[in-house]
């Protein structure tokens, strides 16, 4: 997919709405209202919790409108605020990263993507919600997310994608019922696993969760010192903190400082997933330049080649 300005969004509306090249106001506030609620969710669920987040710089403003074609212009508004430690730049590029992967997933309904790139209950309930209402405030006007490319005076429009609403019932099955508790309790809880280690000379090769025992659902501390793809074995210099845990049918492999989830049906499934995902990033990264990485994507560049001891290829792959 070619990548537009992260500041930027233009969305080409045709059908009966936009074959006038113009639009009516009050569908225009609906689209830009729809917009920038979704962009502002995606800034609260994926901006870390380390950085400070202003919502307000999230807000947008109407900067263009392309003659002889419905494409209303919207970009990240210039009144900025400041905050003690934020980079917006990065913030904002994040967010558009984030808009482009879940609104292009859903407009080719690969709804597994979107709830890989949220397996936690809490976040894919509002970036559902906040994607359903945005897609489907076109009503059933065609509409692309396009790119615009001024040359010698006029404007060259390039589709990048389209934007495809989806129904309710799509909607209800992304969501998850989340259950708050009524009253502030302590409660002890006991987690243990079974598990088999496999030795060669002495050395430890792997170690495999055969079974697990917990008084309730509970989440686990894993920390591999090795990460074992189906082609690879990542020998680590040092253990990797991960948290297991457990979603309705799913386990959920999640290591915060590399910015990774794996995820399966059974705990097997989720660690070589979260090992499939780890020897795309680390063969992707490497491949990039910093100057092709976001600040964030650079500073994970950075952890993987130090954290990696050595890397063997399998006598099968």
């Amino acid at each position: 997919m070619q990548e537009q300005p992260k500041e930027i969004f233009n969305l080409q509306i045709g059908g009966e709405v936009g074959k006038y090249n113009s639009l009516p106001v009050e569908y225009l506030i609906e689209i830009a209202k729809n917009l920038q609620n979704f962009l502002q969710t995606l800034a609260r669920v994926n901006v870390s919790d380390g950085s400070t987040i202003d919502l307000n710089n999230f807000k947008l403003e109407l900067t263009g409108f392309q003659k002889g074609s419905a494409v209303p212009q919207f970009v990240f508004t210039p009144r900025r605020r400041l905050t003690l430690d934020a980079d917006i730049d990065n913030q904002r590029l994040l967010v558009r990263q984030k808009f482009d992967e879940v609104v292009e997933a859903s407009s080719k309904g690969d709804f597994a993507k979107v709830r890989q790139l949220y397996p936690d209950a809490y976040r894919r309930n509002e970036v559902v919600d906040g994607l359903y209402n945005f897609v489907n405030s076109f009503g059933n006007s065609p509409v692309s997310v396009v790119d615009l490319d001024a040359k010698k005076g006029k404007d060259k429009i390039t589709p990048l994608y389209r934007i495809r609403p989806f129904g309710k019932e799509v909607r209800d099955r992304l969501i998850t019922t989340v259950i708050e508790s009524r009253d502030l309790e302590t409660v002890e809880e006991i987690s243990l696993r079974r598990v088999v280690t496999t030795y060669r000379g002495g050395a430890r090769v792997k170690t495999k969760t055969v079974e697990e025992y917990s008084d309730k659902q509970a989440a686990i501390s894993l920390a591999p010192d090795q990460i074992l793809s189906h082609t690879h074995t990542y020998r680590l210099i040092s253990p990797l903190r991960c948290l297991l845990e457990k979603e309705d049918d799913y386990y959920v492999l999640t290591c915060e400082l590399l910015d990774l989830v794996g995820t399966g049906l059974s705990i097997e499934e989720a660690q070589q997933s979260f090992a499939e995902e780890f020897e795309f990033i680390y063969k992707r990264y490497n491949a990039l330049s910093d100057k092709e990485l976001t600040q964030r994507l650079q500073s994970i560049k950075t952890i993987l080649n130090a954290l990696i001891k050595q890397v063997d290829i399998h006598a099968h792959a």
